[in-house]
């Protein structure tokens, strides 16, 4: 027989097998049928599973299953994601030639039998609803049970039949083929590689499936919430020409963001309502029909588009949370950059062109550039927590840690007119204009030299436009709000943002202007699609360059003019040549100069510490009780920041630091590893660019980042201890000796309650950026 002839063979006896296996189960509880659990919330099992159920769903399965990056896609972070269930398609795939069907829970299918049509699997029974039925035919209640059965070690490292590799080959089991993998794979029950569930928590999943797993349907608004809703809904759907453009500029902005009613008090110990800005084709006042399309402004395809705000029922994950709040404040300032301004919008455009700068460009620059400025931690956050954010080669493209400062508003009204950006238009035109499948050389070529015309325009324009006798001051600097620094932080394959100059002097620092936080926008949030081919991924990365070197020139240029090519050159060690002439290239060196009057020879970090001081200055005479994030205070663990290289060489990405006091007030650090690099222009070979003795580290007060690798719990009589042991651990072997004593490793049997009490803390701390965290890179060490 023949090598093909022999795979069809195989092929036919592993579907016979499937076949059998789901014919066993028809015939013992009947043929699959999708079922609405949904309950009105004063059901009791409707309370049961609110007071009970969904606590321990929340702390114990959504912390590994909440996302785009959940394993199988199973998303158990809402009713609706446990009836979708699970899936083998990846959602991110660096190898993908064709761009695959969107999967977004509560988007792109409105039905479990939807669902089941895009090939998702149900966790849950959907045969006969009887309580043997229901047990036996949850997949989902299955792998806890095979976890009982295969208890985990409670002390050291896990066996290395566990892969945590983000990118491991994953199983996904269905009813047909839950024997087989049970067989293969004994140890991977739920949750997978942490602790089991006590007996009590066990129970109380059990007894739920049992009963057909029925859920609760999102609570009723209260009056004082409906009457926002409406109120917003109202104002975003105004009739006007104008306010319709606004509206569309808003939506296409706030697509991601948890919208919740600040002015409206939340009992204590609640967590506040959140809500999605979505696309619909129905009215306010009728049930909200999601329009569906790739991204925020693809033509909706229907002749009416409503703005709705749709209430979000998930779990709130701290990876995706970007909580923004709408208040009277929000309506007077919207009022005054948009809807009550002085503009005339004779047309509206239609969806053909996806430049913002065309669409938009009855909207004046200095409103759109003010709406982004003021949540600019927002804007920020778009790309560090919108899809984009998982992956290396989506964030190798930005340094380890580096400050943000944006230009001035009003400095944007003198020298970026609107005139020239629309007249620039095309020379700014971005790859996620096209489609999910771009996978040209020549059209990223035309890209590249479209970036090249637009410097050189720019640079043409500042002459002619800018006081080049005093140069850039300070003053050009925002300085509006406390937004006006942050701090971004990669982590390999996550990042993080947090407001204010925060840490040691980076190495690098951005000054954004408005097309270039426009365009960021547009590529990496707006127009990023997580689930497009490889092309698009990687152009959209590629382009990312031109706005991080823009970004970084700004900064450059309040340097003296002798001092700019020699820092460009260390920040882009062995750079090709290429790169090189493009960073030689006068129009971005020399177009502005500097009206800073040097007082050191040490300029950049002279230069770090005006922005800082200047913004933070400005801040406290707005606002006496500003204050970015809190420094810390404590001295014995400030030695953390002076660790030996080393020792940073044994720290993972991100830890998590719990110090234990016996009166009562635990507090929390996270302990941060800056990666060092040659440059961060190479797209494909980090590695080589790796300066690893240059490595270094951080404390910070505080839980930043989604994702920790470890977790170290302290108590307050070991804390100097503790220390002393970090600072000396140079070596693996005294790492491991460190981590045997103060990391809470995934053996350890009370890894859960540590869990609950970091989310317990960080909800106290603050309880609208409150969200979940990720267990899927904790280190096996």
């Amino acid at each position: 027989m023949s090598f093909k002839g022999l795979f069809i063979s195989i092929c036919c006896l592993i579907l016979m097998a499937c076949s059998d296996a789901s014919e066993q189960l028809n015939q013992d509880y009947g043929s699959p049928q999708t079922r609405d659990r949904l309950l009105p919330v004063d059901h009791p099992l409707a309370v049961q599973f609110e007071q009970q159920v969904q606590p321990v769903i929340e702390k114990r399965c959504v912390v590994c299953h909440g996302c785009y990056d959940a394993p199988c896609q199973l998303k158990l972070s809402s009713a609706e994601g446990i009836d979708r269930g699970a899936s083998k398609a990846k959602v991110y795939n660096s190898g993908r030639i064709l761009a695959a069907d969107p999967t977004r829970l509560f988007i792109d299918a409105s039905s479990s039998e939807q669902w089941r049509e895009k090939g998702f699997s149900a966790v849950l029974n959907e045969r006969d609803q009887t309580l043997l039925a229901n047990l036996q035919g949850s997949v989902l209640y299955q792998l806890l049970v095979q976890k009982n059965k295969h208890k985990q070690p409670e002390a050291g490292r896990l066996p290395e039949e566990f892969n945590y590799h983000l990118n491991r080959v994953e199983q996904c089991p269905t009813l047909d083929t839950l024997d087989e993998y049970q067989e293969d794979y004994p140890l991977a029950g739920m949750p997978y590689g942490l602790p089991n569930l006590s007996k009590e928590e066990f129970k109380v999943l059990e007894t739920w499936v049992g009963q057909g797993a029925p859920m609760s349907q999102p609570p009723a608004l209260s009056a004082a919430v409906q009457h926002a809703v409406t109120k917003w809904e109202s104002k975003l759907n105004d009739n006007s020409l104008k306010a319709q453009l606004s509206s569309r500029y808003i939506y296409e902005h706030l697509f991601l963001a948890h919208l919740y009613f600040d002015e409206i008090t939340v009992e204590e110990g609640l967590k506040p309502l959140f809500f999605r800005l979505v696309r619909s084709s129905t009215a306010p006042g009728f049930p909200i029909q999601e329009i569906a399309t790739r991204r925020p402004y693809d033509a909706p395809e229907t002749d009416n588009v409503y703005y709705r705000l749709r209430l979000d029922p998930g779990t709130v994950l701290s990876k995706t949370h970007m909580p923004y709040a709408l208040n009277s404040k929000r309506e007077k300032r919207w009022d005054e950059l948009f809807y009550k301004n002085d503009f005339e919008v004779e047309v509206l455009p239609d969806y053909r062109s996806a430049s913002p700068f065309v669409v938009f460009q009855a909207i004046p620059s200095y409103s759109r550039y003010s709406f982004m400025l003021d949540e600019a931690f927002f804007t920020i956050s778009g790309f560090i927590k919108g899809p984009v954010c998982r992956g290396s080669i989506a964030l190798n493209v930005i340094n380890d840690n580096f400050w943000v400062f944006f230009v001035n508003p009003e400095l944007e009204t003198r020298v970026t007119a609107d005139q020239f950006i629309l007249q620039q238009a095309d020379n700014l035109r971005l790859p996620s204009e096209t489609s999910s499948e771009t996978l040209s050389v020549r059209d990223w070529l035309g890209y590249a030299a479209g970036q090249t015309r637009y410097i050189k325009a720019k640079s043409k324009f500042i002459e002619e436009n800018m006081d080049l006798q005093s140069g850039l001051q300070l003053t050009d600097i925002w300085s509006g709000n406390e937004n006006s620094a942050l701090t971004v932080f990669r982590h390999f394959d996550s990042a993080s943002v947090v407001k204010g100059s925060v840490g040691k002097q980076p190495k690098t620092a951005w000054i954004i202007d408005y097309p270039v936080l426009e365009r960021i926008h547009y590529l990496l949030v707006a127009g990023y699609d997580v689930f497009g081919n490889i092309g698009h991924q990687l152009t959209t990365r590629l382009y990312m360059d031109f706005l991080r070197i823009e970004s970084e020139m700004n900064f450059i240029s309040f340097l003296p003019n002798e001092s700019r090519p020699h820092e460009m050159a260390s920040w882009y060690l062995d750079s090709t040549s290429e790169l090189a002439n493009y960073l030689e290239d006068q129009s971005l060196l020399y177009s502005r100069p500097t009206g800073i009057s040097y007082q050191t020879p040490f300029v950049k970090e002279e230069l770090l510490s005006l922005l800082k001081n200047y913004v933070y200055n400005s801040q406290q005479k707005i606002d006496n009780n500003f204050k970015y994030m809190i420094p810390l205070q404590d001295l014995s663990l400030k030695r953390l920041n002076a660790l030996d290289n080393r020792v940073v060489r044994e720290l993972p990405e991100m830890s998590f630091i719990l110090i234990e006091s016996e009166k009562g007030k635990d507090r929390l650090y996270t302990l941060l590893r800056h990666n060092a690099h040659k440059n961060v222009s190479s797209l494909l070979n980090e590695k080589a660019n790796r300066l690893p003795l240059l490595d270094t580290a951080g404390i910070y007060k505080g839980l930043i980042g989604n994702y920790p690798s470890l977790i170290f719990r302290v108590h307050e009589r070991d804390k100097l201890t503790f220390i002393n042991q970090l600072t000396a651990a140079k070596s693996s072997a005294r790492f491991t000796e460190l981590l045997s004593r103060f990391s809470v490793r995934r053996t350890n049997p009370e890894f859960w309650q540590i869990s609950d009490k970091l989310h317990q803390l960080h909800f106290q701390a603050d309880p609208i950026s409150y969200g979940l965290f990720d267990y899927n890179r904790l280190e096996n060490r």
